[in-house]
């Protein structure tokens, strides 16, 4: 009787149990089979299709790789759509599935098309209902199947190293399923498994490692506790990842927050998403932007942190990852290589640099392997600071100004026709090509150019004006020279033909030396063979591009500072053997008496000499301009000097409108343009053309003028 009772209390305990057991684990019906996924599709005049796909195919066939829908095995599962005619899809919302597998099934949507073209979709749980039966579910009971939504740090096969901070390739065996029993999770759940994780812009990835922190998961939630510390954080679905960290077989997680003293971490910022660094754009040049990391590109900042720690020992080793940098005036890449751009983490998490103590920041990986010479650079990026000094609305309206100047004297020779012998069509190509400078100046100095094209074509039109108007500067001084200074006994060239034929020597000259050195900069500039050839015209500024470091100063040497610097020293040499013989000259023409000769002699050399004054001022004028551009790259200090040569420089179109047009006959000739002056009203007889003509006796005396003049002051000496 004993043993009759004990078996019958035995099988009773048992089949409890049993009950209980198939009570907690309800079946649960999975559309797809284990291992594959669900792929929705839409087509040209046919309904909506669903096929399963496993994972492989769909990397293959569509490059997305994405986690199924990971199901405990103690859950009674049941494979496979429900069969009936339509069926509709409905985004699973909810933690709990229902009960009913004949009319339902639930699985992990991972891709939607639309006549084959891949429409953006984030994988999400959904469930194929019969149409028939979408209205019948009102008295069906809810499962006890929940499912957690955790995030895998890193790909499938990938790592993380917590010392680079990116994904590395470990072993095809870190995968998701692998993850969720090195996670002791339970065996009754269902599981929704994503990659990588996305802070919100104000928030930092903390990095908190297995050694430092105990991890446990519960249900979609992870909660971190220091080792020795009981104060515990808990952080909600979509908030944390975790992954095994590289190398080894230990966990990290990382865990968005919005304060890194709670879990007494250090912060830095980093500009690109974590897994992804700069590509540089050009060669010479930190214009980039960023990309998926394809290979192993780390992200190395130990020198900024192992300097930071060998000066103070309190410097905590956990470590928060934020990346965000907004900039209002646009960004600047710090050269590590340059001592002008050196700079250093401070104690509380700043950047010390030349542009500011505690400016905001951040470090990247710039990768310029595909150029000659490019590696893998660590370096900071801090927000452009314009100089407060300088005010662009000034500059801009100081330019218009200029412009407006050029463009009235430009008129008013282009209206004389008394204004076009030699020096005056010399005069209009170099007015011209200020006017060209100064108008795309103006622009640019007007607001941000959104448009790289326009940019870079407003870069091209300053250059060449300033470059065409140096070299017609060149022009007036050679012609002034050669006017007062050749030493060859030469015929004077009065005619319009002769001076037609110089005229066009000169403009091969001038236009030919703007267009050479504008075109080989083009052609260096599109097809780059050295980072010291590379102007990078509009990029980034509509100027010469890359200032930031010395190498990629060259460029900026290169085609402008010094060709413009050989042209102005060229004109000064040539402007000061032009004062030398009009010194000689004048001395000779004050020996000559008075009557024709000596008055035709004086009056043509006070017309050349007011070229050569004339000549001088404009030299002046550019040569300042250029001068100031050269010293402002030696010494940036003090700033308010410069403010004021900014300035001045602004105003040359102004100061080539006084030289060249506030004048007694240039006031004459309009007046008499506009009717408003008799033809005879200028006295002593202003007609003269002012040609440019030899001024030497030699060649404005005739020979037996020469003679008689040697005659006359023979017997003024006998009387």
């Amino acid at each position: 009787m004993t043993w009759h009772l004990f078996f019958i209390c035995v099988f009773l305990y048992y089949t409890s149990v049993g009950a209980e057991s198939y009570e907690k684990v309800v079946a649960f019906r999975k559309c797809c089979i284990e291992n594959q996924s669900l792929v929705r599709s839409f087509e040209v005049n046919k309904t909506e299709s669903f096929v399963c796909l496993d994972r492989s195919t769909i990397e293959d066939n569509y490059n997305i790789s994405a986690s199924p829908l990971l199901i405990g095995e103690n859950v009674n599962t049941v494979y496979g759509t429900p069969v009936c005619d339509q069926m509709e899809l409905s985004q699973v919302t909810a933690t709990e599935f229902d009960s009913d597998q004949d009319h339902r099934c639930y699985d992990r949507l991972i891709i939607e098309t639309i006549n084959g073209t891949i429409k953006q979709n984030i994988p999400k749980i959904v469930a194929l209902t019969c149409a028939n039966f979408k209205n019948n579910t009102k008295n069906l009971m809810k499962s006890k199947l929940t499912v957690d939504r955790i995030k895998k740090c890193c790909p499938k096969g990938q790592s993380y190293d917590p010392k680079y901070h990116f994904c590395r390739l470990s072993d095809s065996e870190n995968n998701e399923q692998t993850l969720i029993k090195r996670l002791n999770l339970s065996s009754d759940h269902i599981y929704e498994v994503e990659n990588e994780l996305h802070c919100k812009a104000v928030e930092t990835g903390i990095e908190l490692s297995e050694e430092k922190f105990s991890l446990v998961v519960e249900g979609s939630n992870l909660i971190v506790t220091r080792k020795f510390s009981e104060k515990s954080h808990i952080a909600h679905p979509g908030e944390w990842c975790i992954d095994r960290m590289f190398p080894g077989e230990s966990l990290i997680a990382r865990m968005c927050s919005n304060s890194c003293s709670d879990f007494d971490a250090f912060c830095v910022k980093k500009c690109c998403p974590v897994g992804q660094h700069y590509k540089t754009l050009r060669c010479g040049s930190f214009v980039s932007r960023c990309v998926p990391n394809k290979d192993s590109v780390a992200f190395n900042i130990s020198n900024y942190l192992d300097e930071l720690k060998a000066n103070y020992d309190d410097i905590p080793d956990v470590l928060g990852i934020r990346s965000d940098l907004l900039c209002s005036a646009g960004r600047v890449a710090l050269n590590i290589s340059a001592d002008y751009d050196k700079h250093e983490l401070t104690r509380d998490g700043y950047l010390r640099s030349a542009i500011s103590d505690h400016g905001d920041y951040c470090f990247e990986t710039f990768d310029s392997r595909q150029c000659p010479g490019g590696d893998l650079t660590v370096t900071a990026v801090t927000c452009f600071v314009k100089p407060q000094m300088k005010n662009f609305q000034v500059s801009f309206v100081l330019i218009s100004i200029s412009s407006v100047c050029l463009a009235l004297t430009l008129l008013v020779y282009c209206a004389l026709p008394e204004l076009w012998n030699l020096h005056g069509r010399t005069l209009i190509c170099h007015v011209s090509m200020m006017l060209l400078a100064f108008t795309c100046l103006a622009r640019v100095q007007y607001k941000e150019v959104a448009d790289n094209k326009l940019c870079t074509l407003l870069g091209y039109g300053i250059y060449f004006g300033f470059v065409a108007a140096f070299a017609w500067l060149n022009v007036m001084c050679l012609d002034i020279w050669w006017t007062f200074g050749s030493v060859r006994m030469v015929q004077p060239l009065r005619k319009s033909g002769a001076e037609w034929r110089r005229f066009l020597w000169y403009s091969l000259y001038a236009w030919g030396f703007a267009s050479i050195l504008t075109l080989v900069m083009f052609i260096l500039d599109e097809y780059p063979i050295a980072i010291e050839l590379d102007a990078n015209i509009g990029s980034g500024m509509c100027w010469f591009g890359s200032l930031q470091n010395e190498r990629s100063d060259w460029p900026h040497y290169i085609f402008f500072v010094i060709p413009m610097g050989l042209v102005t020293c060229t004109n000064f040499i040539l402007w000061v053997l032009t004062a030398r013989h009009c010194a000689r000259v004048k001395s000779e023409v004050h020996r000559l008496q008075a009557g024709s000769v000596g008055d035709r002699a004086k009056r043509r050399f006070r017309i050349d000499r007011a070229k050569y004054l004339l000549t001088g001022k404009l030299w002046v004028v550019m040569g300042a301009g250029w001068i100031s551009e050269l010293l402002s790259t030696i010494a940036s200090e003090p700033k308010w000097l410069w403010t004021i040569v900014d300035l001045l420089n602004e105003l040359q179109g102004v100061f080539i409108f006084l030289i060249l047009v506030f004048k007694p006959k240039l006031y004459y000739l309009i007046r008499k343009r506009l009717g408003l002056e008799k033809p005879d009203a200028q006295k002593n007889g202003g007609t003269s053309s002012g040609r440019t003509s030899s001024t030497f006796l030699s060649r404005t005396i005739s020979n037996d003028e020469r003679a008689n003049l040697r005659v006359s002051q023979l017997n003024t000496k006998q009387a």
